[in-house]
């Protein structure tokens, strides 16, 4: 059950464009640094990742693009975790204008996964223009209290970070990162595989707070 929260209207008047070095306090950016026109190897090795050829030089192979985190020994019931892939099919929130970059919508929840990194992975989009995504992050207050979601910190309403993503990219939060459920803009639907660690104690695989009166993203 999402624990209710009071928080103030929150408004912007952009969105950031998702990269590495701006969602950075919050997990990680996936995306291949490849021009969409390259089909051979290149002859100069990109450096975005460590790269090296694979598959008798007709791959490049980007090498260890995320990091999977597996903290549920800290958690209190013991339950061990396994690896766990679900698949996602996010319709687009509802559009009140024609452009979704002008759209205010409404953050009525944040959750986090205190103990495991969570990756989404768009399904059937490997083009930039394909696709839109919102990825909406909060960093977390000191615990207080004693309750399991008082001594793992609230989120910090005051520094909500809001970012668009497109189909090109995948983004891993980082464990206990607050974030927003996933929200697709546009007109088409988008697939995910969304990768985690679970081990089926609810409050300890995910934390919800409901934000009353809801957060207002103008977006």
């Amino acid at each position: 059950m999402a624990t209710p929260i009071p928080s103030k209207p929150i408004t912007t008047d952009s969105l950031t464009p998702l990269s590495q070095s701006s969602f950075a306090p919050f997990g990680k950016v996936i995306e291949c640094p490849l021009k969409p026109s390259t089909t051979t190897l290149p002859t100069s090795l990109p450096t975005f990742y460590n790269a090296v050829p694979a598959n008798q030089e007709t791959a490049l192979k980007f090498i260890d693009v995320t990091q999977m985190r597996n903290g549920y020994a800290a958690a209190p019931s013991n339950v061990p975790a396994r690896v766990t892939m679900n698949m996602f099919s996010c319709f687009p929130r509802p559009m009140r204008a024609p452009n979704p970059i002008n759209l205010p919508i409404e953050v009525k929840m944040l959750e986090r996964h205190p103990y495991t990194t969570q990756t989404f992975i768009p399904l059937g989009v490997g083009m930039e223009t394909q696709g839109m995504y919102l990825v909406v992050v909060a960093p977390t207050l000191p615990a207080t209290g004693k309750s399991p979601f008082e001594r793992m910190g609230p989120p910090d309403l005051s520094k909500v970070r809001k970012f668009w993503a497109h189909g090109g990219q995948a983004v891993t939060y980082g464990a206990g990162t607050w974030h927003m459920p996933m929200a697709v803009v546009g007109e088409e639907r988008m697939d995910f595989v969304v990768v985690q660690y679970a081990n089926g104690v609810a409050e300890e695989d995910c934390q919800e707070v409901r934000l009353v009166p809801a957060v207002q993203e103008k977006l």
